[in-house]
């Protein structure tokens, strides 16, 4: 009996006969089901699970959206609190300091240089 394979891209079912299989020089073995999957996966080097078209993106996507909804159940679960009427808050007035004024250092004139030139 021959061995299903299936594509390492895309997923789907290879029949037998058909389909490419692609050696890397570390061992590792792809077996594809079309020229177009090769070119993704070898020639561009997209990952199987950020293409809309792979049945990996879709069961991350399935997996993805049943949390999400486990999630929002759970939070519908939960009793909810009454919403309490905020107060406004009240602006209290700030006391401004006066800022003193520090004098910058001054830059020695030129009277005050020493010449060093003979």
């Amino acid at each position: 009996m021959v061995d299903k394979k299936n594509c390492n891209f895309c997923g789907q079912a290879i029949e037998p006969g058909t389909g490419k299989m692609y050696v890397k020089k570390d061992g590792t073995i792809y077996n594809l089901c079309s020229n177009k999957c090769k070119k993704n996966l070898i020639d561009l080097k997209r990952v199987p699970r950020r293409t809309r078209w792979t049945n990996r993106y879709a069961e991350l996507k399935e997996s993805t959206l049943k949390h999400e909804k486990a999630m929002a159940e759970e939070e519908d679960k939960k009793p909810k609190k009454s919403p309490k009427k905020k107060q406004p808050v009240k602006k209290q007035k700030v006391e401004k300091k006066p800022v003193k004024k520090v004098p910058a250092e001054e830059k020695p004139s030129e009277e005050d240089s020493v010449d060093t030139e003979k």
